[in-house]
């Protein structure tokens, strides 16, 4: 669920739950980051004399795209193209022809300004209840005890008592408006702001067209590769396993006609030869499209992959019977892909795969405690994987610090 169907609900549950700790955690984060905005801008404007000021406010930047994550959001990717060349001058040449290098540094200027005053604004709002009622307090315990006494002291017991019951409702009150009227504000607070920060410090549709074309390509040369496989395969397999059968026949027509006996083992031979090359195919087949996928979908095809490993695997698959079949097909493979890296690369002991579809996203969880370090750079498994899944509009983020654990976590629009 996001903030804003969040804030569309009932307000008690709205305030029950973990949003207003997301959200003022946002929020206050928020205000650190906007003074150190507030200074640092100015001071890359005149230390960077205008030429290096994208190099010293981009760290800035790259952390605000990061702390989105507070609101249940993944980190926003960098907008930046891709250097064809290295070096500091080109890095400079490409920062100060790139439009994301300015929306950033606008970004920055109304973090500083702007977004700082609101977000201080919805912490005192928020904070009203309380600092009323701390004020309240104080101007009770510094006034001047005046007017008549009391006439007995059961009566002047009772005044006490009243203050005491006072006091303490208070402070209820003070507490339960604090926590409603905080929640609210600062949820709209990071609604705003995190609305701005999608805006300005995304990439741009420059950057996206860039992607597609880049990641549309990448797609191809797979598809081209792997019709390479299939024809190799199918030539040095089956093909051959079939022309051996098919000489076979030939020889055992021939013994047929003078010496049946001596063409009962050729027939043999030659039923071996067929089941061998249906073996082949069908395991060629497989690994194009399995069986089980297309017969029972994607829970019963991850049960399937889960029960061939050597490593245990523990699978939760919250997931509906049927799903649409590009999305079904992009997830097998990825968690596929997945389980054999936990198993041959990581020296994984344990496997879980949990997957769950809400609001028209099919969320899958692959996590094992092998050694990490898994970098999707140095192979093209994950990478492929990854064009397939940027084609479907999923995202597909992996985790794998040297030691691990490592965690790869698919998300994929669907209609289910």
């Amino acid at each position: 669920m996001e903030l804003s169907e969040a804030l569309r609900g009932a307000p008690l549950r709205f305030v029950a739950s973990p949003w207003p700790l997301r959200t003022a955690a946002y929020v206050l984060t928020g205000v650190v980051s906007g003074l150190l905005a507030l200074a640092w801008v100015p001071v890359a404007l005149v230390a960077g004399a205008y030429v290096l000021t994208p190099l010293l406010t981009s760290p800035l930047a790259a952390a605000e795209r990061r702390r989105v994550a507070l609101l249940g959001l993944p980190a926003l990717p960098g907008p930046h193209r891709v250097l064809d060349r290295a070096g500091f001058a080109a890095r400079l040449r490409a920062r100060h022809t790139d439009a994301a290098t300015w929306r950033e540094l606008a970004y920055l200027v109304l973090h500083g300004s702007m977004l700082l005053a609101v977000n201080v604004v919805a912490l005192l709002l928020g904070s009203a209840p309380t600092l009323v009622y701390l004020s309240g307090v104080a101007n009770l315990a510094t006034s001047q005890p005046g007017g008549p006494a009391p006439a007995t002291p059961a009566m002047g017991t009772a005044a006490a008592d009243g203050q005491v019951f006072a006091l303490v409702g208070g402070a209820a009150l003070a507490v339960l408006g604090t926590a409603v009227l905080l929640s609210y504000a600062t949820a709209l607070a990071a609604l705003a702001h995190g609305a701005l920060a999608r805006l300005l410090l995304s990439p741009g549709d420059e950057a996206r067209v860039r992607s597609l074309t880049s990641s549309r390509a990448r797609l191809i040369d797979a598809f081209e590769s792997e019709r390479r496989r299939i024809e190799r395969d199918l030539h040095d397999g089956a093909q051959q396993r079939l022309l051996r059968l098919g000489m076979t026949l030939v020889t055992a027509q021939l013994e047929l006609d003078h010496d049946p006996e001596a063409a009962r083992p050729l027939l043999a031979q030659a039923a071996g030869e067929a089941k061998a090359a249906l073996s082949e195919l069908r395991e060629l087949v497989h690994g194009i499209h399995p069986r089980v996928l297309t017969d029972l979908g994607l829970r019963a095809a991850v049960a399937d992959l889960a029960a061939g490993l050597a490593v245990p695997v523990t699978v939760a698959m919250e997931v509906p019977e049927r799903l649409p079949a590009p999305v079904e097909s992009t997830a097998y493979f990825v968690v596929a892909e997945a389980l054999t890296n936990a198993a041959r690369h990581a020296a994984a002991t344990e496997i879980t795969v949990t997957g769950s579809a809400g609001a028209g996203i099919l969320t899958v969880v692959v996590d094992d405690n092998g050694k990490g370090g898994a970098d999707p750079a140095r192979g093209t498994g994950l990478t492929g994987l990854a064009d397939r899944v940027d084609a479907l509009a999923g995202t597909i983020t992996l985790t794998s610090p040297p030691g691990g654990p490592t965690t790869l976590r698919l998300e994929l629009p669907c209609s289910a």
